[in-house]
């Protein structure tokens, strides 16, 4: 780390600070022993250690150490996964970045809605069981936020949920709307909706019971979305982030409506990689591009992502 790499950091807003200490684990299991390192913000991410172990490892907190000691720390480890913030990744050298999340958009300026989207029978059929409403009341919202929102991401997420607080989702509330999806006459489960620009964004969404998601909710969420993006004349739907990971299903779902994967700019982290490797396909930046590596030109999940943006390399 160069003199003046520190005297930049040095400069870093207090907040960020905290971006540039780091806890040292050791994750190990009869296979193998990866150093896990991550700042104090961020913490150790469970889903991370699921992606790269079959079973639970033995974790064992090391140390802590300083960015300007991170370099050569890492250099002297053989298998290092490291969640960082995103600007300080130029002071890594070699490895793999992989983003924590990518984007998912889709284009729907010159097409109408359902040439716009990929959505099979099967879908279909699940989606017209559903009606819609669109409501600005703030007793709404805190219902959305209250019996929707917040038991749904803790039920996804467990002890990886991030919950965002009422504040923020008032400021995109004052700014969008929300659309409920309607079953059997009750509201079961809404999207929380706002348009910047030619950008129409879903937002956060929200689901009483797990029981709607199988009866298709969020499918019929989406789509009724999709139509109110339409008729507000936006260009794009911003469909959120997703987890980096082939298999995942949020990603997996966003791209069965067609949509783009790309970088994420407001995600502030990395993971970076050194001769470590998720269990399975992930997306990773390689000449400032979103690639991913399959087994052959056979693989399934190449013909699942063709359309999605994202370079192939057949390792």
């Amino acid at each position: 780390m160069t003199i003046q790499d520190i005297y930049n950091t040095a400069k870093l807003p207090f907040k960020l600070l905290k971006e540039i200490v780091f806890d040292v684990y050791i994750l190990s299991d009869r296979k193998k022993k990866i150093i896990y390192i991550t700042s104090l913000s961020a913490g150790i991410t469970p889903y991370y250690i699921e992606r790269l172990y079959d079973e639970d490892p033995k974790i064992t907190k090391v140390k802590k150490i300083y960015i300007w000691n991170l370099r050569k720390f890492v250099d002297q480890q053989t298998e290092v996964l490291i969640d960082i913030y995103r600007p300080l990744v130029r002071l890594l050298d070699g490895g793999l970045l992989v983003p924590s999340f990518v984007d998912q958009v889709l284009d729907i300026e010159k097409k109408s809605v359902n040439d716009s989207i990929k959505i099979d029978k099967n879908n279909w059929k699940r989606i017209k069981k559903f009606s819609h409403e669109i409501s600005n009341d703030y007793e709404d919202l805190k219902f959305f936020y209250e019996k929707m929102y917040v038991p749904y991401i803790k039920r996804r997420y467990k002890d990886s949920a991030t919950i965002e607080s009422f504040n923020n989702i008032e400021k995109i509330f004052k700014n969008g709307g929300l659309i409920f999806v309607i079953f059997d006459g009750e509201r079961v489960a809404a999207s929380l909706d706002q348009k910047l620009g030619e950008t129409y964004f879903l937002c956060k969404a929200g689901v009483i019971d797990d029981f709607y998601i199988k009866k298709g909710a969020l499918v019929a969420s989406y789509y009724f979305s999709i139509l109110r993006a339409k008729e507000v004349n936006a260009k794009i739907v911003d469909f959120g982030t997703s987890l980096p990971f082939l298999m995942d299903g949020v990603l997996r779902h966003k791209n069965n409506w067609g949509t783009r994967i790309r970088d994420d700019k407001s995600n502030k982290r990395f993971v970076y990689l050194k001769n470590c490797t998720f269990k399975e396909p992930f997306i990773y930046f390689e000449d400032e591009k979103l690639k991913t590596s399959v087994s052959s030109n056979n693989d399934k999940l190449l013909e699942e992502y063709r359309m999605s943006g994202l370079e192939f390399n057949i390792v």
